[in-house]
């Protein structure tokens, strides 16, 4: 008898994701709403281990599944049940030692997808997220020209330029739903963008930097690797909500650009000093 999952460590985890795009697999978080909320690995769906049977159909069987709880007691339980399902193609991976375990980033909150209409339509969406990525942008344009003399302000011109970047593949798949669409150049000018990829305002961001900050650098890029994250768990559940879906497919292809966003925060932090 083969055994129904296998079980990783929280560093084998990371490599995978590294290796992987973001179409081969879902990371599955089993424990409660309340646990997740106050804390869960990005990009994580919550699937409560109690919903698990009901929702079955939510986790496709060609592609690797991940799947944590606190110490890894309640994943391996849904472990074993996902890997028992017939025609199981990908691997069912139970992360060892849980969230106790992750010395990553983890997200206070969940994905903003409030900020989408449920009931727009698919190009709706679409210009939704271009409104976002505008958000980030002028975003990192207005952190450029407060702390513009800095010397580690390059990172976030290059975070600025990114936004415009991942604004066009998101426009790549919105004009295929219109007839007669725009230039990039013309509605991207033209999106307000006053929230950035974690449904909070710019203004309210901007507000909480507060000038004469003893070490900016950090605060700074503390932030921008926030705003990252979130945004990357935000399209990671997006993708999860139009699954089997040519939406799927474009939310995951921004999912898989903001991981360079996520790099790129976290490099330029590395090199800040407490000075």
């Amino acid at each position: 008898m083969t055994t129904a999952f296998q079980d990783v460590s929280v560093q084998q985890v990371r490599e995978y994701m590294t290796r992987h795009g973001e179409n081969e697999y879902l990371l599955i978080d089993v424990r409660q709403p309340g646990e997740y909320a106050r804390g869960h690995i990005p990009g994580a769906i919550l699937i409560p281990l109690g919903e698990l049977p009901g929702r079955l159909r939510e986790l496709p069987v060609d592609r690797d599944i991940f799947v944590y709880c606190h110490s890894g007691k309640r994943s391996k339980g849904a472990a074993i049940f996902i890997g028992s399902r017939p025609y199981v193609a990908g691997t069912v991976f139970n992360i060892h030692g849980g969230i106790h375990a992750w010395d990553g980033n983890l997200l206070p909150f969940f994905p903003a997808v409030t900020v989408f209409d449920s009931d727009g339509s698919d190009g709706e969406i679409l210009h939704k997220a271009m409104e976002l990525e505008r958000g980030a942008e002028r975003f990192y344009a207005a952190l450029g020209q407060r702390y513009g003399d800095a010397p580690w302000s390059g990172t976030l011109t290059v975070l600025a330029e990114s936004e415009v970047a991942h604004a066009r593949i998101v426009y790549g798949f919105w004009t295929e739903m219109q007839t007669d669409p725009p230039e990039f150049a013309e509605l991207y000018g033209n999106l307000a963008g006053t929230l950035v990829e974690g449904g909070l305002s710019i203004e309210a961001l901007l507000t909480s930097l507060e000038e004469g900050q003893p070490h900016p650098c950090r605060a700074v890029l503390e932030m921008a690797l926030t705003v990252e994250y979130a945004a990357y768990d935000l399209y990671r559940s997006m993708a999860h909500r139009f699954l089997g879906t040519a939406m799927e497919a474009a939310f995951n292809a921004i999912a898989e650009a903001e991981k360079v966003h996520m790099l790129l925060a976290a490099r330029a932090l590395g090199q800040c000093s407490d000075s």
